[in-house]
Parts: C-alpha cells; structure tokens; sequence
C-alpha cells in the first residue's frame, strides 16, 4: 500500500473507512454528494432513516425482517410438505391429487420467496454491484452469486415443473446476512454512542440580540461577533467571551473539573459548557469547526479512523481472505458435483461462502478501538489514533514533570520566619504591599496570604508604597509609607538583592534559610533599616490526587519517576516526600535522555507534562501525555491529551488500554479460529448453508458483546500510603499540617 495515497472516505453510516479498491485504487473518490456505505448493514440502516427518521427506523427495519421471516417461515413449511409425500396418499394407495399439490406448493414456495428476495435480496446485490464498481471484492459479492445461483435453479426447476429448488435455503441465508450485518452496524454505533452525545450538547436554536431585540435563530447561522443570550440551565451553544453579568459555570463535560467557575465579564466560555445560575450574554468567538467542542469531536473522529498495529494487521489477511474463500468455495462446489451431485456442490459452496464471512474479523479490532476511544472522551481523554492507545498498554514506565503537572503550578507560603517576635506583623504588612507590585509566583503567594488575614496578631494600619522598582532577578524595593511613621525604604528579594541594599541577615534567620536550603526550597527575604526582618519560605502546592495517582500506577506495575529542572536539594526532598524516584536539574535535552534511558531498562514509556514546555520528552517517549489541554486539543507533542488536570485519568486510561488490548486479542482469536475451523467444515461439506448462515450471525455478535463490555465502568483502586510520605499541607481531615521530614527549626516558625 503506498504511503502517500489518502485516507479513505469513512463510511456516511458508522464512520468506518471504507476499504480500499484493488483494481480501481487509482479511480477518483466518490463525489461528496453521493452516499457510500461499508456494508449491507449500514446501507439499510442509513436507507431506512433517510426515509423514516431516527424515530421510525428501528420500527422499519422490524417490519422489514418481521415480513421476510414471515414468508421465509411459510417457504420453508411448503418445502416441507413437498419432502413430505405422505400427506397426499391414502392408506395403501396414491392420492390422485398428488402431482396437483405438488406443483401448486412448488409455485406456492416461489411466491412467499419473492418477497424476501426483493426485500433483502436486492439490496445485498446493490451493494455487492457497488461495491465491485469501488474495486472492492467483498463477500457480499460472493453472498450475491450464491443467492442469484440459488433463486435461479430453483426459478427454472418450478417452470419446468422438476428438478431441485433451494429457494428455503436463499430466503434463510438472506434473513440471516440481513441480521447479521444490522447487529454489525449497530455495534458500530453503539462503539461511538459517548462520542454522538457529546457532538449533540450544543443547542440547535440559540436567542440571538439584534440591536437588543431577541430573535430566535438556528445555530448554524451564528458567526463571530454575535452577541447571544444564555439563560440559567442552558448550555452555550459556541464559544465566546461574556459581555454582560456574571455566572458560575459547569465545564465538567470539557475539562473534567466538578466545581463550577465564576464567569465575570470578559471571562471566556467554551461551547457545550452549563450556565449554572445567571442570565449571560455573550460574544460569540469561534463557531462550528472552529469551537472547541466541534473540535475535540473531529479529533475523536480522527483516532477512530487512524488504523493501529493490529488493525493493520487485520487488513494484511483480509486482502488474501476474500481471493482463498473464493477459491475454497469453487474448489467446495466443484469437488462436492463431481463425487455426489450439482446440489451437494451448490450447497458446500454457499456453506463456504457463508461462514467464512469476514464480519467478525472485520470487527474485532475496530469495535474495541471505538468503544475505548468514545468512552475515553466521555472522560475528558482524547486519543490522537488507536495505535496510541495500543501503546500505552504496553506501557512500563512512566516519567512526570513535575511543574504544573505534579504541582499546581502556584506557590504556597508554608513558614515566615522572623528575627524577633515584633517584627512578625510589619514583615507580612510590609512585603504584601511590595509583593502587589510584581506578578512574580512568589509574590503573588505573599499577598494571598496577607489577604486571607491569616497573621496570629492584627497588623497595624495598612500603609502605601511609592517609588517601587522592580529590579530583574532581585526582588522589589520602595518607599513605605504607614500612619504616624516616616517613609522607610523597603527591600523584597533573594539574598543578593538583601546583600546590595546593605541588610544585614542575623542569627536567627541565617539558620532557617539553612534549614530551607536543605530541603530545596525557595525563599524570599523583606528588610529595612539595616537588617533582614523576615524570612518567607515556599513550598509548591502539590495536586490533591498527585499521591493517590503514583499509588495505582505503582501497584498496575509501572516503574515511577520524576523529571524536574530543581536543584539537586529540592529533588531529594521530593524523592522522600512521594517515594519516588526524581532525577533533578535536568535540561530539556536531559529530560529527553532521560525517557530514553528509562526505555533501555523498563520498556515503553510514557511522558506526562503539560505539553509546551515538556514537548521534546513527550515525543521523545512512547506515549506522550499532556495535562490541561483545555482549548488546545492540537497538541502535536502528545498522543493523548487530557482536557482537564485530573491526574487519576492516567491510571483509568493506562486500565482502559489494557482492557481494550486483551478484548483485541480476545476477538481475533475468536475470528481467526472460527474462521480456520468453519470453512474446513463447510469445504467437507458437514454444514447446510442455513447453519452456516446462523453461525455467521452468532460470531459477529460474540465479537460485538465482548467489545461492548469496554461500556462498563472502570474502576481504579487507590489505597492512600502505598507511595511515600504524606503530601505536605493536608491531612486525612483537611487541616494543614508539616510533614515530619519538616527541620524542627523551620517548622517552629511555620504558617499557623
């Protein structure tokens, strides 16, 4: 197969690609406008909606099967009572009646048949014909010739008043195909069903304002700059930016978040997103393919059409599959005329054709894919192809970075150390009013926690700041201004910024910066008059699940590690702190040797980061994981990107993958063996088509129940202290605490 030919159409049903042409490969695609289906079952099943709608089409199709086993029914109990002569003889004589009912049934016979060829016949010719004109020689093909050869025979024989009829075995092989293929179609749909929910979350009609008017108007008509009314309890039907009133939110369906978010004006929101409690209006600013929703789909769209290892597989055989059953089956029919009868080869040759019928092979891996890939949207996890999720389960080792993936990304100010007890309340008051002038993370933390008023003693007056510089790489110094004092000049920065305002650092504070040095971390020193007066120590804030998420992935048999541009220091503090191992002051080509270093002694790896600045490890590694993809689903970097920053989808998708592997495995197994075994059978001659037809249909349902069974729930066990020590800052009841790795001396001085 040439690797620059494009990607086949998928089929306008179930979204399958269609498979590709043998000798009409270089023919031009089907024009968009006409409609092309990957099997019978599709066919109908799209046939019958177009004609009937969504809501009538399962009734139709009923009817439709409901009539054709109706007269199958009456075909097969006439051709009975002609096997049967005993009826129409009298005790120990002929009846004269005898020829009479016996050519009346046989036309009887051809009568209830022709119902069901039109109903189910016809169409499996039409797409076996279609099929063919695509250079596609399917089974269907194969299926066609039998049934033609069958009702033929059987048309001629009843003309010429002799002669065998198969018009039973025609109408049972038709009933069954039919069966058969709609339960392939429908498993097929049922595979995608998280997907189509999510694709129907957006509103069909939304109230667009028109120079304050509220007009109804069809969602496809919305553009850019629209302004749009959302009401409580509606979802918005684009993305926009909220131009009036404030409202909380539920983004839970696109970034897994469970608590709401406030919306002010100016706030951005995502489309298929919940208006929990206020009436917004909005500016629309990406609709259709543009919006993230549209988006996130057609990425679901494209890992379900992207072919992985054992699809590939799959599609290798069948290229030689349909050429060896056709070749099977005239080898059946013409071994089977010449050493019994014309009827014994027509009848193995359609039992061949029947039961080597590629459904189940065709299904097994495709079915599994889709089911794990919609159930993994449903879950905020996107999928780029079916080979990424292939892959991850053979996962071995996985490498986290640790900065807004482990961690929040922000800080959190754990103690504030002091020289003397006074300085406490002026040291908080002092550096707050520094810190709001910097968006440095360190300040930003100082002025959260003088926010919170979270000081042990009230702090005196709140005074002003003038003069502030902020010096690159130092801190912040300015002029501080409090009631009744005179202006004092005030430094907020590291110690060479404290070294260069001439602040002198004491005894006290020297052996806490001590104490923080050992452990690795940050800290940020305030001063005036002289002297260093206090001492902030930060800490990063871990994710709530960071410890519960290393514990299921240590207990699934993954080797665990951590990859951080942190000292040295702050890397064994992390070490002890989790139980896992960290490898500290690496570079962004260090991380990347590093996943190849875990590759040579585990096996694949995966990389989880945040999918920017971590690009290089994660496509350095077998399965690159980005984390907070949120509106950015066209992460190059990652094969899988979460949506929101949920750590536990890691180890549900890792089980997720697994499970869909060894369905994958389960199918095939099931397809090549029944496949080997049948048509030896069938090429014997030990199996009547119409059996043959039965167990065609029970194979496919055997592959499409054990895919289905990735619907269910997965659950991940997590037993909290199987990995390291507590995370710093919550215990089991929530209240914040030190570690007991904490120094004594800092600890003393901790945040209350």
């Amino acid at each position: 197969m040439s690797p620059d030919r494009a990607e086949p159409r998928p089929c306008d049903y179930c979204q399958s690609p269609l498979p590709r042409g043998w000798w009409r490969a270089s023919d031009p695609a089907p024009a968009e406008s006409e409609s092309v289906f990957c099997c019978l079952g599709c066919k109908l099943a799209a046939e019958i909606i177009q004609e009937h709608g969504e809501a009538g089409a399962a009734r139709s199709l009923l009817t439709r099967l409901g009539l054709s086993i109706f007269f199958s029914m009456n075909v097969m109990a006439f051709t009975m009572a002609l096997w049967t002569t005993d009826v129409y003889e009298g005790p120990g004589q002929a009846s004269p009646l005898l020829p009479a009912f016996h050519d009346l049934f046989r036309y009887v016979v051809l009568l209830f048949s022709l119902p069901v060829l039109y109903l189910l016949g016809l169409p499996l010719i039409s797409n076996a014909w279609q099929s063919l004109r695509r250079g596609v020689a399917s089974t269907d093909a194969l299926l066609s010739l039998g049934v033609i050869a069958a009702f033929a025979t059987s048309f001629v024989s009843v003309l010429r008043g002799a002669g065998p009829i198969y018009l039973e075995v025609g109408c049972v092989i038709l009933v069954m195909t039919a069966l058969g293929r709609w339960l392939e179609a429908a498993g097929r749909l049922k595979a995608g069903s998280a997907l189509d929910a999510l694709a129907k979350l957006l509103p069909p009609t939304v109230r667009r304002l028109r120079d304050g008017v509220e007009e109804p108007t069809p969602l496809d008509q919305i553009a850019a700059g629209d302004l749009l009314r959302i009401l409580p309890g509606e979802r918005f039907p684009a993305d926009g930016r909220v131009a009036e009133n404030a409202a909380l939110v539920d983004e839970q369906v696109l970034t897994g978040e469970s608590r709401p978010v406030l919306k002010e004006r100016g706030s951005m929101v995502l489309g298929g997103t919940l208006n929990l409690d206020g009436d917004l209006v909005i500016e629309v600013t990406a609709t259709g393919r543009d919006g993230t929703l549209a988006r996130v789909v057609e990425l679901v769209k494209q890992a379900r059409l992207a072919k992985g290892r054992y699809q590939r597989l799959v599609d290798r055989i069948s290229a030689w599959f349909f050429p060896a059953v056709a070749a099977i089956a005239v080898i059946a029919f013409a071994f089977h005329s010449w050493r019994g009868s014309f009827e014994q080869g027509l009848m193995a040759g359609l039992a061949v054709s029947l039961i080597a019928c590629p459904c189940a092979l065709g299904l097994a891996t495709p079915l599994a894919v889709w089911s794990a890939i919609g159930q993994a949207a449903s879950r905020q996890v996107l999928f780029r192809s079916g080979e990424a999720l292939e892959r991850l389960a053979d996962v071995r080792a996985v490498r986290f970075d640790k900065t807004g993936t482990l961690t929040t990304g922000t800080a959190r100010l754990e103690a504030i150390e002091v020289e003397r007890d006074e300085d406490r309340g002026p040291a908080i008051e002092r550096a707050a009013a520094l810190a709001s002038s910097s968006s440095h993370a360190l300040s930003a933390a100082i002025v959260t926690f003088a926010a919170a008023g979270s000081s042990p003693s009230p702090l005196p007056g709140r005074g002003a700041v003038a003069s502030v510089r902020v010096i690159p790489g130092r801190g912040v110094v300015g002029l501080y201004q409090a009631e009744e004092v005179s202006p004092a000049a005030v430094a907020l920065g590291n110690p060479a910024l404290m070294a260069e305002r001439g602040l002198h650092l004491g005894p006290v504070l020297s052996d806490r910066l001590a104490a923080a040095d050992r452990r690795g971390l940050p800290v940020t020193f305030v001063g005036w008059d002289g002297q260093v007066r206090g001492l902030f120590v930060f800490s990063e804030e871990w994710r709530q699940d960071a410890r519960t998420v290393l514990a299921s992935l240590g207990r699934a048999g993954v080797n665990l590690g951590i990859l951080t541009g942190d000292s040295v220091a702050r890397g064994r503090s992390i070490a002890k702190e989790l139980g896992v191992d960290v490898q500290a002051g690496l570079l962004p080509e260090q991380k990347v040797e590093a996943v190849r270093l875990a590759r040579r002694e585990h096996g694949a790896v995966a990389m989880v980061g945040d999918g920017v600045n971590d690009a290089p490890a994660l496509a350095a590694s077998d399965v690159g994981i980005a984390l907070g993809c949120g509106t950015d689903v066209s992460r190059d970097s990652a094969s899988i990107c979460l949506l929101g920053n949920d750590l536990a989808r890691i180890p549900w998708s890792l089980e997720l993958a697994r499970r869909t592997v060894v369905v994958i495995r389960r199918n095939l197994f099931w397809a090549f063996g029944y496949n080997i075994l049948g048509v030896l059978a069938a090429a014997l001659g030990w199996l009547n088509p119409a059996i043959a037809a039965l167990l065609m249909v029970a194979s496919s349902a055997v592959v499409i129940g054990n895919s289905l069974q990735l619907r269910r729930p997965i659950a991940v066990e997590s037993t909290p202290g199987e990995v390291g020590a507590e995370i710093r800052g919550t215990d089991p009841a929530g209240r914040r605490e030190h570690p007991a790795d904490v120094e004594p001396e800092l600890a003393a001085g901790g945040v209350p």
